[in-house]
């Protein structure tokens, strides 16, 4: 009995730390590195909160979003609802906590999982979607440099009078272009990441399935500001309009 302190402390430290992991507070810099990085760490203890909040309340803990919300932003997390009980805070890394990540949920029907959502990948979408509405509305036509069938086309950047647009690949070193549908709506062509996944965990996509599905299941990232996909000889490819 002579040390029966000890364990009480110890649990409390092992609390303290995973708390400060969590938050982010371990460095006053609300920019700091940890911010901008992908964490398996905070996704396993993320899933695990989630998993006990549904257990016990027989509901996900999610934000109310319109029904038209594409797919893979549609079943944000709602930290409010877990804190602090099932986390003491949000994810350093999470945009609540002034990261570039919006958790998510996938599969919410069957088997909720969490996933990350790259807000810079958002941003830059947004902002080159805002430049391609204002020259459809000066010219009436869209900045089209190339057709690249089935109803998509590689934007003509020297016609807005910008440099090329890319944005980040979700698997961290190389850069994913950009494309529009005929209807002028803008976003990331993932096809190389989705082949680079599929190949490397050797996952199958089931006939009459967008891969993109199979790719959220098997990465730790939605792929967000999408269009559909397909299957076509074994790679992915645009889904015809």
């Amino acid at each position: 009995m002579k040390h029966s302190w000890r364990k009480p402390v110890r649990l409390l430290l092992c609390l303290t730390i995973i708390s400060a992991l969590l938050s982010g507070c371990m460095y006053p810099d609300e920019r700091r590195a940890e911010n901008q990085v992908p964490s398996a760490f905070y996704l396993e203890a993320t899933q695990k909160a989630v998993e006990q909040f549904q257990k016990d309340t027989a509901v996900l803990p999610i934000v109310t979003k319109p029904l038209d919300t594409p797919i893979f932003e549609k079943y944000e997390i709602d930290f409010l609802k877990m804190r602090p009980k099932y986390l003491p805070d949000a994810p350093g890394n999470s945009f609540e906590k002034g990261g570039i990540y919006k958790y998510v949920l996938i599969d919410v029907e069957t088997k909720p999982q969490v996933r990350l959502l790259n807000l810079s990948a958002v941003s830059i979408v947004a902002d080159v979607q805002s430049a391609v509405n204002r020259y459809r509305n000066f010219y009436n036509k869209l900045p089209v440099k190339e057709d690249l069938g089935n109803g998509y086309y590689r934007i003509d950047h020297e016609e807005l009078g910008v440099k090329t647009w890319q944005v980040p690949s979700t698997l961290g070193n190389t850069l994913l272009p950009l494309v529009m549908n005929a209807q002028g709506e803008v976003g990331i062509d993932y096809a190389a990441d989705i082949a680079t996944v599929l190949r490397d965990t050797k996952a199958t996509v089931p006939k009459n399935t967008d891969p993109r599905y199979v790719f959220a299941r098997e990465s730790m990232f939605v792929p967000a500001k999408s269009f559909p996909y397909e299957m076509v000889n074994g790679e992915p490819r645009l889904l015809k309009l």
